[in-house]
């Protein structure tokens, strides 16, 4: 028999640390990107609930509207300094008041949402005489 010729320990592993690092660092650098897109995401979300929060408690009172409704709740928007959003809706069913906030998401990563929809509905205050209770 014939021994297998003598060879330095590591040399078939030459270059291998290289292509592990090509491969890893872009997906490093997307997973980093998909965190800090995310939290955009879910800060947009938070500042859309607290607008339409807002919005709904300023139009709960028995003499508000919609209109002070909507009014709080673009405040709201303008001093969280949310952008690019649209409009707050609200809506009067006589018993519940409905407002309706719409924020844009800024965009790193693709495949995210363009914007995100919270809905914050209260119940109107009314009066009831005490002989109808």
């Amino acid at each position: 028999m014939t021994a297998a010729p003598a060879r330095a320990e590591g040399v078939e592993d030459r270059g291998e640390a290289s292509a592990q690092i090509v491969i890893l660092t872009p997906l490093l650098i997307l997973l980093v990107l998909l965190g800090v897109q995310s939290a955009i995401y879910f800060h947009a979300a938070n500042v859309a609930a607290a607008a339409a929060s807002q919005g709904a408690a300023a139009g709960a009172p028995m003499n508000a509207g919609t209109g002070a409704a909507v009014a709080a709740a673009a405040q709201t928007l303008h001093d969280l300094a949310a952008t690019g959003m649209a409009a707050p809706s609200a809506s009067d069913s006589g018993r519940t008041i409905s407002v309706r906030v719409e924020v844009a998401v800024v965009h790193i990563v693709p495949f995210f949402p363009e914007s995100v929809t919270r809905t914050a509905i209260q119940p109107k205050e009314r009066f009831i005489a005490e002989s109808d209770r």
